[in-house]
């Protein structure tokens, strides 16, 4: 509601993502501050919030390596404090006349020999009768130019008007015994207007019965967004497919020199099942490193291409989508399944007849990037998406890979990959739209990757003993967290390293590649890396999600202490991809805080990504888990998906009641909820 703001209001709420009035109800105090009351100047604690009321008995600026605005008040029963001001404006002395009543509150310092408030809030009277809030004080985050009465005033019209329109009273949330009787404003009122009798520390904590029911709305909210786009999902038609004399996939059997796990069998069941119905599938396969995704993807692939529709299988890279084009050619070989590759790097007559091809049906299976959803890209008979490493990818491109396929009402079935195992509270909160498959074991005969703790001292050390597993064949990961030096971390970066490494090993041996590079030139180091021309590739964290290199049996992560743990895992997931005895040695500097000790301690005692993730999110929590999740599913702004895991299954579970119950409700609340009537994303 424009009429809330004025222009420039508007434009710095919108820093503090507040867009409308009911984004205004939901930005919530971080703190508060209780000023309903005086204390006396000799019982003030230290390191505490308090307020106090004095008569001006001094002001003076002192020198202190800078000047120093110091106001002396004293009570009324003669104890003294010091009010000091390092930074302050030359006319703000004048307004501490002596004589005159100061009311300040703010963090008390206090020692034996002195008593004294920094950069204090005051207020000045003529006399000692002063008027007290009769409320607590909500403390807002706030922005340049936008402080805290501004925005208290605009929380407050905002609850003023939706009390007074009897918004937000849903019926949906009020049966629910967590609300305790309270509708939804209700509970806003308490939190932005608190009594001077309520629980400050509960307050503080974003404990009290309000805080849960607001955290209990937005967890609802999210869960019947997702259910309600899934039962969207779950509508849309797609061909009935014949599971029965599929050669092409006794074909694949027969050819693969190994055996399936129980869990890829299960897996492969599960999906078969989908296709099957009638009903176009929306599912996501995740698998810790190494666990065979893509093997599956291939298998189930075979049940469309039999029924003479197309696959599109979309890599984030043009390296990893060659990787996958060389290991799907191979495998439909001695097949009549025509497979393409198209990458934005493919141009000219090629492309044109790769383009035309597609159109026409004469190519069953395409590998390819984000090329693959542009406009000019038209299947004849589109059956199945295959999306991997899906985070990669936001929302649209995905509906636009879909779309391509939509045709007579009818939509392809879309899978989409992750290596990176999402723990139970995360995938329930932010996967609640989609079937989610998960590949719990890795293939037999693996050998782990050992994983070695060396300090930052015996980093020269290190690159010496590495010299001589060059020497003898093998070929390294050397990854560094920065491309250039920085002056505020000190921390080595892939420039410098990469220079430290030609002084004493041959210059062509020794690769670079970070972020900063074009795909190109990327995507040639990587070649030039699995064809073995490269024997060490100093790398920052690109390398992450990358292609195979079977002879890679090292990796060396510097500053390991400053990573996380799925991220360190999902690098350590490089090496080990071929028969050789792998290592991932972590570099880690001196004076470790507790934390990162707690976290090399996980990494090292463990290989279990699952395990490693739930410990992840408990640490890092989940917006730095998942990174920027693809546009279009409504994030959390107020609940904790670590702190509120018992709320996440209360709500998944009541939110699959409610919709059956009454769907429209339903509907109506994530509509308001999130300020959208087209809240589902197809």
């Amino acid at each position: 509601m424009k009429s809330f703001f004025t222009p420039h209001q508007e434009k710095l709420l919108n820093k503090l993502n507040i867009h409308n009035w009911f984004d205004l109800l939901l930005h919530l105090p971080v703190r508060y501050e209780d000023r309903t009351k005086i204390t006396n100047i000799k019982e003030l604690k230290d390191n505490t919030f308090s307020q106090v009321l004095g008569k001006v008995t001094n002001v003076e600026i002192i020198f202190r390596g800078k000047r120093n605005l110091v106001v002396q008040i004293e009570d009324a029963y003669g104890d003294q404090i010091s009010l000091r001001y390092i930074n302050f404006y030359p006319n703000q002395k004048a307004q501490f006349e002596i004589g005159k009543y100061v009311l300040a509150s703010g963090n008390i310092k206090k020692n034996l020999i002195s008593c004294q408030i920094i950069h204090p809030e005051t207020i000045v009277f003529k006399t000692q009768e002063v008027v007290l809030p009769e409320n607590l004080t909500p403390i807002y985050s706030v922005t340049s130019g936008l402080g805290q009465k501004n925005i208290y005033r605009l929380i407050n019209k905002a609850l003023d008007f939706a009390s007074s329109k009897k918004l937000l009273n849903f019926e949906i949330l009020n049966q629910k015994s967590k609300t305790d009787g309270f509708n939804l404003i209700d509970s806003l009122c308490a939190i932005h207007r608190p009594s001077k009798d309520s629980d400050l520390q509960k307050l503080n904590n974003f404990s009290t019965i309000f805080h849960q029911h607001i955290k209990y709305a937005e967890l609802l909210s999210q869960q019947l967004y997702l259910k309600l786009s899934k039962d969207e999902f779950k509508n849309q038609k797609s061909k009935i497919l014949n599971l029965n004399n599929n050669d092409l996939k006794d074909d694949i059997f027969n050819s693969l020199p190994f055996k399936l796990t129980e869990s890829q069998e299960k897996v492969i069941h599960e999906i078969e099942s989908d296709m099957t119905s009638g009903k176009a599938m929306h599912r996501l396969l995740q698998g810790d490193v190494g666990s065979g995704k893509t093997i599956v993807a291939v298998i189930v692939s075979t049940l469309i291409l039999n029924n003479k529709y197309q696959v599109a299988f979309m890599a984030p890279t043009e390296i990893l989508a060659n990787q996958h084009f060389k290991k799907i050619k191979e495998l439909f070989l001695s097949t009549d399944v025509r497979t393409e590759l198209l990458t934005g790097s493919i141009k000219g007559k090629k492309r044109d007849e790769i383009i035309n091809d597609i159109e026409s049906g004469k190519i069953h299976y395409v590998i390819g990037t984000h090329a693959l959803f542009q406009d000019s890209i038209k299947f004849k008979k589109l059956g199945l998406c295959i999306i991997d490493e899906q985070h990669r990818f936001g929302v649209k491109q995905r509906l636009d890979l879909m779309s391509k396929g939509k045709t007579d009402g009818y939509q392809p079935h879309l899978l989409m990959m992750s290596a990176t195992p999402i723990p139970r509270t995360l995938s329930m909160s932010y996967f609640a739209d989609l079937e989610v498959s998960t590949l719990s074991e890795l293939p037999k005969g693996r050998v782990p990757v050992v994983t070695k703790l060396v300090r930052d001292s015996r980093r020269k050390e290190l690159m010496n003993i590495l010299k001589y597993e060059l020497e003898n064949g093998n070929q390294i990961y050397w990854v560094c967290p920065l491309v250039e030096e920085s002056e505020k971390l000190a921390l080595s970066n892939t420039v410098n390293t990469y220079e430290e490494f030609v002084d004493f090993i041959p210059k062509e041996m020794v690769g670079l590649i970070h972020g900063r590079m074009k795909d190109q030139e990327k995507d040639e180091v990587m070649s030039n890396f699995l064809e073995k021309k490269i024997k060490l590739l100093v790398a920052t964290t690109v390398i992450e999600v990358g292609v195979d290199v079977p002879n890679a049996s090292f990796i060396v992560i510097e500053h390991a202490e400053r990573m996380g743990l799925s991220q360190l895992h999902q690098l350590r997931g490089r090496v080990g991809r071929g028969a050789k005895k792998s290592v991932c040695i972590l570099i880690f500097k001196e004076n470790l805080s507790e934390l990162a000790k707690e976290r090399l301690k996980i990494i090292y005692e463990n290989q279990d990504g699952f395990l490693i993730a739930e410990n992840d999110l408990k640490i890092r929590g989940p917006g730095e888990m998942i990174g920027t999740r693809q546009s279009g599913i409504p994030g959390l702004r107020i609940a904790n998906l670590v702190e509120d895991a018992d709320l996440v299954k209360e709500v998944s579970d009541y939110s699959e009641v409610a919709i059956k119950a009454n769907k429209l409700a339903a509907q109506r609340f994530v509509e308001i909820w999130f300020q959208d009537k087209n809240y589902l994303r197809i």
